[in-house]
């Protein structure tokens, strides 16, 4: 299945790279592509500089992984034509995964609305602007509703990923990628399901 991760200046690094790297270790079940609307190169909040494709989204098929990070910010308030191939790109996806306020950018978008999504970093201010008609569950490090993954915060992307090979490939292929990577993954970490 092919993993579209959706990137953009300012995105946090462990946003992305912690589901990527459990993805990337179930090659055989997925592939990974890096992607961003420009097509160019783009920098994490840390530095990491990532060459990327650009965003083709009637292309788009398997899964789709948005990041946070300080650049989400900048696309809610200022990047209507990104929300717009965002949107397409989420609606023709198999599946889409968000990462702490990776969920505020898909939630403006409108393909949230009575969905339920895990509680991320977002303040008080913007998730009354960007998130109204989305249930946010409380406490929660990763909630699955349908085709939508997201998760609370950075690490629970990674447990998140780890469910997800563990639902579409295999729970034994996931325990191994979580002993690889030295992750202590309890399945059970106060996953909502839908």
């Amino acid at each position: 299945m092919e993993v579209n991760v959706l990137l953009f200046d300012d995105f946090d690094s462990l946003d992305a790279f912690g589901p990527a790297e459990v993805l990337g270790n179930a090659a055989g079940d997925f592939h990974l592509n890096y992607l961003s609307v420009p097509g160019n190169m783009i920098n994490s909040m840390q530095g990491v500089k990532v060459w990327t494709e650009p965003l083709e989204p009637e292309e788009v098929s398997g899964i789709v992984l948005i990041p946070g990070g300080r650049g989400a910010r900048r696309i809610l308030f200022q990047d209507s034509e990104m929300l717009r191939l965002i949107k397409r790109a989420v609606s023709k996806a198999e599946y889409c995964m968000m990462v702490s306020s990776g969920a505020a950018i898909v939630s403006q978008t409108g393909l949230l609305y009575r969905r339920k999504i895990a509680e991320c970093k977002v303040d008080e201010n913007r998730r009354r602007m960007f998130m109204g008609g989305v249930s946010i569950v409380k406490g929660a490090s990763w909630v699955s509703d349908g085709k939508y993954y997201s998760s609370s915060d950075s690490v629970s992307g990674i447990a998140m990923a780890l469910s997800m090979v563990a639902d579409l490939a295999d729970l034994e292929l996931a325990v191994r990628i979580a002993e690889q990577m030295g992750y202590d993954w309890d399945m059970e970490d106060e996953r909502v399901f839908q």
